[in-house]
């Protein structure tokens, strides 16, 4: 990372130092930390190497630069020495494909520096660093808001796709009251595969900012818990919300079972009026097929005639009996 031998594919860094003058570079050569506020290094898909580098540049613990990135993880915050590890993850609808990826973000927080490591693009942190860019320095220079702002930012993203995702398991669930099918079974279950990994990660998500939000940690300053809870609340919004998503779900699937089940009765229930129609005929056409010498109807004259005769009558006679009775 300090620009020989790195594997990193972009790297970006700002910096706030003691004399309250700011820049970015996309490297770590010539900022000495000690001289600077706040440091604040974001890299996408490092190294092993780059890793390592970072830990000596910062004094890290060497199981951060040992855990390795991967595209989807569990959140979780763990304490070290000095700083702090968290793993904060990012929901991405897909609806073309009907499902959310989940993007982990690797971060590193300290008394004076803020490290983001992620293997996919984050969008959010990139709009973050074009701001710094154009606009002015932010009002606080501790790493711990720009955390804050991060969580914030992905956060006010989710409202939209939760309320979609509710959108979505209600139409699936007009369609099936308004008769036009029994709606696929595919598409309910994937709306409740893409629900359940919303709620497990929105779960997770909340016990890691319970676990920032605690005074003992002393990376993270007091005037900041209030930030903190006004995440962990709107999380636990978004989660209820996915609950319910839950309910309306285990409610969907029962109303397509119904239906179907409806639907297989209705259609027994028409096959069986079909079946009965013709009950007449197959008994007359059994009684004057059985070939007995001395039956009566035989030498009739019309007596073919007053065969189909009866027929016709006893089958329309069934029918319009089952139309009052409303079998089909």
């Amino acid at each position: 990372m300090s620009g020989e031998g790195s594997e990193a594919e972009v790297m970006q860094v700002y910096y706030v130092k003691k004399d309250d003058t700011a820049g970015q570079a996309d490297s770590l050569e010539g900022v000495v930390l000690a001289d600077c506020k706040l440091v604040w290094v974001d890299v996408k898909d490092p190294s092993l190497e780059d890793r390592k580098y970072l830990r000596d540049y910062f004094d890290l613990h060497p199981l951060t630069a040992e855990t390795p990135l991967e595209v989807e993880t569990v959140p979780r915050v763990v304490e070290f020495s000095g700083h702090i590890f968290m793993i904060w993850n990012l929901l991405r609808d897909r609806p073309e494909t009907e499902k959310v990826e989940i993007t982990s973000l690797y971060i590193i927080l300290g008394d004076n520096y803020l490290i983001t490591a992620h293997v996919e693009d984050v969008h959010e942190i990139d709009t973050m660093f074009k701001k710094l860019r154009d606009e002015k320095r932010p009002r606080r220079d501790h790493p711990a808001f720009f955390l804050y702002a991060i969580m914030n930012v992905s956060v006010e993203e989710w409202f939209p796709m939760v309320e979609r995702l509710k959108d979505d398991i209600d139409t699936y669930m007009e369609d099936m009251l308004a008769d036009e099918g029994s709606g696929d079974i595919s598409t309910v279950m994937a709306l409740k595969h893409k629900n359940m990994a919303v709620r497990r990660t929105l779960s997770a998500l909340r016990d890691a900012v319970m676990r920032l939000a605690r005074r003992d940690l002393v990376t993270v300053p007091d005037d900041l818990i209030v930030y903190l809870m006004d995440i962990y609340d709107r999380l636990t919004r978004l989660y209820l919300e996915v609950d319910n998503n839950s309910d309306l779900i285990s409610s969907s699937l029962d109303i397509h079972l119904s239906v179907v089940s409806n639907r297989l009765n209705v259609t027994m229930k028409r096959l069986t009026a079909v079946a009965t129609f013709f009950m007449p005929a197959t008994f007359l056409a059994g009684v004057y097929g059985m070939n007995f010498i001395h039956m009566p109807e035989y030498k009739w004259y019309f007596g073919y005639l007053y065969f189909w005769i009866a027929i016709v009558v006893i089958t329309l006679a069934m029918f319009f009996i089952a139309r009052r009775q409303d079998w089909f």
